[in-house]
This record gives C-alpha cells, sequence and structure tokens, in this order.
C-alpha cells in the first residue's frame, strides 16, 4: 500500500460491464490522475488511470481536484483504496 501525497484528477469514468459466460454484471470505476514521483515503486511523476475500489469517495474526483489518495496493487493492477482533499 501507498500513499500519494499530490495527486490531481484529470478525467473520471465509469463503465458498466455485462456480464458474460461465467462472469457478473459488475460496474468498473477509473480515474485518469497526475501524481508526484512514487520513489518506493522507482516511478517518476505521470499521468495514469487507476481503478477506484467500492467504498472510496468518487465524488471527490472532480477534473482538477487536489488529493491524498492511497493505491494498492490489486489482481489487476494499481487501485485507489481511499482519497481525501488534499489540504496544502
Amino acid at each position: 500500500m501507498l500513499s500519494l501525497i499530490a495527486a490531481t484528477a484529470l478525467l473520471v469514468a465509469q463503465a458498466d460491464h455485462h456480464g458474460h459466460q461465467g462472469h457478473d454484471h459488475h460496474a468498473e470505476t477509473t480515474a485518469l490522475v497526475r501524481h508526484d514521483a512514487l520513489t518506493e515503486m522507482g516511478m517518476g511523476a505521470m499521468t495514469m488511470r487507476f481503478a477506484v475500489a467500492d467504498g472510496v469517495d468518487f465524488s471527490l474526483f472532480q477534473v482538477g481536484a487536489a488529493l491524498k489518495v492511497t493505491v494498492a496493487r490489486g489482481p489487476d493492477g494499481l487501485e485507489i483504496i481511499a482519497a481525501e482533499p488534499r489540504s496544502d
């Protein structure tokens, strides 16, 4: 788990995935986020798409919002598991 101190929401989307054979119907929420360097992971500052976990207040992810987010590596990549407004 990793907390990003400086993250800015750039684009948010919710995709509805209909059930396929053997799969449940579910919605996937993603956010395009610009973040500072993640030295713990050997990553520089960049913009990337993150899945947003159920239970995270998605209303925080407005375009241009300055957020502090917590990211965890899941089976499908990095996922935002917590978010709060950044106070600088």
